[in-house]
């Protein structure tokens, strides 16, 4: 049996796109090839093959990509999004633009009016499947992260990370509340939230302290019968945690590897 290669589109190419692309292209029998590589800023780009290099988003559809993957900002989803599933499949890691209803709703309509599929990585989030799988049994859920300041954008809460001497509570509510103030930071989060009881339902903690040096994820998830609580502790570059890009890359390879072998799924 001939094996099928699967045809990805990158967009963004920061630490975690070159990371994905380097994954991909390391791996000859995966059954994947990079078509196309995307960013808005020029200059992220060089080194890239001038082949693959594609400098006007708009004209995607002429790289015959069976699968886009985002992995540089939410306003990649608000704009492109719906235009790309109406022509292939499509990845997003910026989840946090999921908080906006409205805009989930046009691509779940774009997709089921298209035939195509809109895939959300699991990313940093810890117990996904376990959430997934009772979601409609939990009663509560929370999601705390811990981070030193100079790792997030705290730009949308209006306040000055220099200025963050002590540990500190960015923000505690809804998790859809968080994700237009922490766009870049909190995809976890979303993540989380749309996997488990939603935006609404599913509690946040954004916590900061000069003191840490890495980054912490914990969740906490109540049921009758049924707790369940997960944390993970990892090194972090800007906003993105060290095993992040593995992790993207994972995802991908569960969506698009065509590569013979025995998988977990």
């Amino acid at each position: 049996m001939g094996q099928k290669t699967t045809r990805i589109g990158l967009v963004g190419y920061g630490q975690i796109g070159r990371a994905v692309h380097e994954m991909i292209d390391r791996d000859a029998g995966n059954g994947m090839e990079v078509v196309f590589v995307h960013d808005q800023v020029a200059d992220a780009v060089k080194g890239v093959s001038s082949d693959l290099v594609l400098g006007d988003l708009s004209t995607f559809g002429e790289r015959g990509a069976d699968l886009v993957v985002e992995m540089a900002h939410p306003s990649v989803t608000q704009a492109w999004g719906a235009k790309i599933l109406e022509q292939t499949n499509y990845m997003m890691i910026s989840v946090t633009a999921l908080a906006d209803r409205g805009l989930e709703q046009t691509l779940e309509g774009a997709s089921k009016q298209h035939g195509t599929r809109c895939y959300i990585p699991h990313g940093g989030a810890v117990g996904l499947d376990a959430l997934y799988e009772n979601r409609d049994v939990w009663e509560a859920v929370t999601v705390t992260m811990k981070k030193p300041p100079k790792n997030v954008d705290c730009t949308g809460a209006g306040v000055d990370a220099d200025s963050i001497t002590e540990e500190r509570v960015l923000y505690e509510g809804p998790v859809r509340g968080a994700c237009p103030m922490f766009p870049r930071n909190v995809n976890t989060m979303a993540s989380i939230a749309y996997a488990g009881i939603g935006f609404d339902r599913t509690h946040a903690v954004l916590i900061v302290s000069p003191a840490w040096n890495t980054a912490t994820v914990a969740v906490e998830a109540r049921a009758p019968g049924l707790d369940l609580e997960l944390s993970r502790v990892e090194g972090i570059t800007g906003v993105t945690g060290a095993s992040t890009p593995a992790s993207i890359y994972n995802s991908v390879q569960t969506i698009a590897s065509t590569g013979a072998g025995i998988h977990l799924r």
